[in-house]
């Protein structure tokens, strides 16, 4: 047996150079392996790596600075010092040993750490004599020096490994807690996450934050509220987030370990969790410290502006003031402080969507990027030369991430990111949210206008199946899907049998109608760009194009003569319907006062539509000419897929009660009654409802899953 320092590092010549022992644990260099008394020990990266350095010299003191040159190559983002001290805790956790009580690794005070402990020593061979001890101790010398060789090896090729890969991001899931997970945010030493989280299950999100690379995350908020977008001082001792709840929604402050929060000032903020994640980026700090950028509206029902708060006099200074627009969000301040980047959406959801940039001392915005998409979060890269941001639609449009030039030339997609939202960048790291929602199309059978029979699940997959729409014979069904990658038009028999792919675009379609003699179907795809009509024979073929625009043109329906499509276009500004000939040919403007989703009732005298993401209700107005009414006021906005006219009333989508269900008007008594229950929640902008011609079954879509990860991008340039 050798002795080095305090330590005893025996082996016998039979041992395995790679495997070490001490106490009641195992270490195997080769695997990365720690193990207790033949039981696996999880360690992670670092605290592995500490350990086998210190194994490589025992008794030695390794230098702090030693292992940070070991650990972290010089251009690592990182707080050292807190990192390190984590990283020796986590090992000493593993260990079961405290700093106070050390048995394996001790402390010697600003200076570094060494191995204290005793080798395992196999039994004592029978006495030898002396040429024979001799031999014997050249043997164990050698075996003892392959072991140390084995361990130097090791951390060479782990600090290799590591260095080699540098150059290469890689994509791994750092928070995978069952329930939905929403705007992580990294610590400025890139070492934390702080995240929304609602523990599994339930409308109530609190704060919760994780060192990287350990299981169990530390609840910081406990109010019952709707607890987001959480975001860093620059010194990483507080948390700056958002709240909503009854009356006190607002921005609050808190420590990053945990401690008492307050309210930094009264927002408008409003609204559920679906909502809310519309445009759930509303605050960045910073990184002088001195400010907060928030999104508000200045007074209840205006759009939404950027403000900066002050945090040493809490006063407040508007930014932005978004004209004939729905209001801006996201704001993000550059590394350098001195622009703040944001997003702006037009007055209708499905209009005008774009990056601006505007100096924080205030000026000219500058737009960097008009793309018609949904930006879900903004972060800049650390050189302060891109902007990273999301294209996905909750929650039926799955995105990427993409980066565009602060200069605003074309977006470039990343090569990860798939179905990823909310980026945050610190250093050489980005987090994001991947987020996958599954939607079914349900039926029940109809025993009366206002009863039902019991559910059962009719068109289902693991991606989204939605808009559902009976042939007028009752015959078929088509629908809209992604379980070919894209949205794109389906059909299928009237069991759900015999499903057969339409449109082949590999782009947003989808909304399909059958023509009153069933031989068409028109339906509305993005494969150009924007979005325009098309018209298919239902037995397949080649798609025919109607609409050639600049503008968008979604949402087609035919007239119940077969004459007319009826459409929605924003090429005058706003929403509205439009009609044209089911041939082709001028169109001819409807409504006036705002439009979208229309269908005419079964008799053709009237004509049914809904107005959009921010309007609720829903109108009609006599296709002969004439002044519109409004029928349902309680179709929530939003939902303006959800209802279905019949002969003698509406099929709708009823929120007012505390589960959403589908409820029936009597257009005849005008009298309302429930007829059934969802299941789940419905899907927000999705087409979502249809009754067969012989109105006996009803369809819905249904949000049946809505899954999500936590994603951490390692080597992010």
């Amino acid at each position: 047996m050798l002795n080095f320092g305090n330590a005893k590092f025996p082996m016998s010549a039979n041992s395995s150079p790679s495997i070490v022992r001490f106490g009641t644990f195992e270490v195997n260099l080769q695997t990365g392996e720690l193990r207790r008394a033949g039981q696996k020990i999880k360690l992670q990266e670092q605290p592995f790596q500490i350990l086998a350095t210190l194994l490589e010299r025992p008794g030695e003191v390794v230098t702090r600075e030693e292992l940070r040159s070991k650990l972290w190559p010089e251009d690592t983002f990182v707080d050292f010092d807190h990192s390190l001290n984590a990283a020796i805790k986590r090992l000493r956790d593993a260990l079961g040993e405290s700093a106070d009580s050390p048995v394996f690794v001790e402390t010697l005070a600003r200076r570094g750490y060494r191995f204290i402990g005793n080798f395992d020593t196999p039994a004592a061979p029978p006495a030898a004599g002396p040429w024979q001890s001799k031999r014997s101790f050249t043997k164990r010398a050698l075996v003892i020096g392959l072991a140390a060789c084995a361990v130097a090896l090791f951390v060479v090729y782990y600090s290799h490994s590591r260095g080699s890969k540098a150059g290469q991001p890689t994509v791994i899931p750092v928070v995978t807690e069952v329930g939905e997970k929403y705007t992580p945010s990294l610590s400025p030493d890139g070492q934390h996450l702080a995240f929304a989280w609602n523990a599994g299950s339930g409308s109530n999100f609190n704060i919760y934050v994780k060192l990287v690379g350990t299981e169990e995350p530390v609840r910081l908020t406990k109010q019952a509220s709707i607890d987001f977008n959480p975001v860093w001082s620059p010194d990483g001792r507080y948390i700056a987030f958002c709240r909503i709840q009854n009356e006190e929604s607002g921005i609050y402050i808190i420590p990053s370990l945990g401690g008492a929060e307050r309210r930094l000032r009264e927002t408008f903020w409003q609204g559920r969790m679906d909502e809310i994640l519309w445009s759930a980026g509303r605050i960045s700090w910073s990184p002088d410290g001195k400010l907060l950028a928030f999104s508000d509206s200045a007074s209840p029902g205006e759009a939404a502006s950027i403000f900066l708060l002050s945090l040493d006099s809490l006063d407040v200074r508007r930014l932005t003031l978004p004209l004939h627009s729905k209001g801006d969000s996201n704001p993000a301040f550059s590394p350098d402080g001195q622009t703040l980047a944001f997003s702006r959406v037009s007055q209708e959801w499905q209009g005008f969507k774009a990056i601006y940039t505007v100096p924080v001392s205030g000026g000219d915005e500058q737009r960097v990027v008009a793309d018609n998409k949904d930006h879900w979060g903004l972060a800049w890269t650390p050189d302060g030369r891109y902007i990273v941001f999301a294209d996905a639609g909750w929650p039926i449009s799955p995105g990427w991430l993409w980066q565009i030039p602060v200069r605003g030339t074309q977006p470039e997609r990343l090569l990860f990111g798939q179905e990823g939202i909310q980026p945050s960048i610190r250093g050489n790291r980005l987090v994001y949210v991947r987020q996958m929602g599954n939607l079914n199309v349900w039926r029940r059978k109809l025993g009366s206008p206002h009863s039902a029979s019991p559910p059962d699940i009719f068109l289902t997959s693991t991606k989204m199946d939605s808009g559902p729409q009976f042939s007028p014979d009752g015959s078929k069904i088509v629908f809209e899907s992604t379980r070919s990658g894209a949205y794109e038009v389906w059909m299928c028999r009237s069991d759900a049998s015999g499903l057969i792919q339409l449109t082949h675009f590999n782009s947003v379609t989808g909304t399909p109608r059958w023509s009153p003699d069933g031989q068409q179907i028109a339906f509305d795809s993005r494969s150009t760009g924007n979005a325009d009509i098309f018209v298919v024979d239902s037995k397949g073929g080649r798609p025919r194009k109607l609409t050639d625009e600049p503008s968008n043109e979604v949402l087609p329906s035919w007239s119940e003569d077969g004459r007319w499509l009826y459409f929605a276009s924003n090429r005058t500004g706003g929403w509205q319907v439009w009609k044209m000939p089911s041939t082709g040919g001028r169109a001819v403007q409807v409504t006036h006062q705002g439009g979208y989703a229309a269908s005419e009732s079964p008799d053709g005298a009237f004509l049914y539509y809904a107005k959009g993401l921010n309007v609720p209700g829903l109108w009609r107005v006599p296709t002969s000419g004439g002044e519109e009414v409004e029928v349902v006021g309680s179709l929530e906005a939003g939902y303006w897929g959800y209802w279905a006219a019949v002969d003698n009333g509406i099929y709708y989508l009823d929120t007012t009660a505390k589960k959403p269900g589908i409820a029936f008007l009597d257009i005849t008594t005008h009298r309302t009654s429930r007829v059934f229950d969802l299941e789940n929640r419905p899907a927000r902008q999705a087409p979502g409802l249809a009754v067969s011609p012989d109105r006996k079954t009803i369809l819905y879509t249904q949000l049946d899953a809505l899954n999500n990860d936590i994603m951490l991008v390692e080597n992010f340039r």
